[in-house]
């Protein structure tokens, strides 16, 4: 029953339930968050002061973990564990958000029909940098797709791989499948970083990609990013 719920936890439940990017449910004294369109999960325990939270903290659950406490102004990790005040909760989910990327598809068959499986990729290790660096999505970065080439190894942005692949004869409709590298667009150094924090060069470019970029970097283009 709802009423029988901890105080902490009712007060961390009204922080995250109109959050409608999760699916959300209560199991104990655990919220669990669904995130609807990757299934990665996240595991919200509720302690009541700091001491009790690093005793939680690296919890070995199959998703992302966080405690929320109700002292305020704190926000650390610890052993891969987010530690934060009940109320930094929506943004730092909003964050989470923000870093699980669409980065392909497969189409497979299904009891006699055919059925896009999508793939999305949680970037953990650059939300933490991110958030190190005070970095805001949409203003000093943006996360993008890009495939690289089967025929020449360059990357193409998302929204030039169909002129770029009829470069090399393959019309982009015949496939079936498709898997991205999700870089990072850092808007205040003008600098491309793959998921792991290495820059990658222009060279590494399609002549289309480079285009692109620095289209990019004078005004933030539609489209990707999914």
């Amino acid at each position: 029953m709802y009423s029988e719920l901890s105080p902490g936890v009712k007060k961390v439940y009204a922080q995250v339930r109109y959050l409608d990017d999760y699916h959300w449910e209560i199991e104990g004294s655990t919220i669990v968050g669904t995130h609807k369109k990757s299934n990665v999960k996240v595991f919200i325990d509720v302690a009541k002061d700091k001491s009790e939270a690093e005793s939680l903290a690296g919890k070995d659950v199959d998703g992302i973990h966080i405690v929320a406490i109700p002292d305020k102004g704190v926000f650390y990790i610890r052993n891969g564990t987010f530690i934060l005040t009940y109320r930094y909760l929506k943004a730092t989910l909003a964050d989470i958000n923000d870093h699980i990327v669409w980065a392909g598809f497969k189409v497979v068959e299904d009891g006699g029909k055919l059925v896009q499986e999508d793939i999305y990729e949680y970037l953990g290790g650059m939300l933490i940098d991110h958030i190190k660096a005070n970095l805001l999505a949409g203003q000093d970065y943006i996360l993008w797709q890009f495939y690289k080439c089967e025929k020449c190894g360059k990357y193409v942005d998302i929204e030039n791989l169909e002129n770029h692949l009829k470069g090399h004869g393959i019309k982009l409709h015949e496939k079936s499948e498709e898997h991205y590298e999700i870089f990072e667009i850092n808007f205040r150094d003008g600098k491309v970083y793959d998921k792991s924090g290495k820059e990658v060069e222009l060279d590494k470019f399609s002549e289309e990609a480079r285009e692109f970029l620095k289209d990019v970097f004078s005004g933030t283009p539609q489209g990707g990013n999914k």
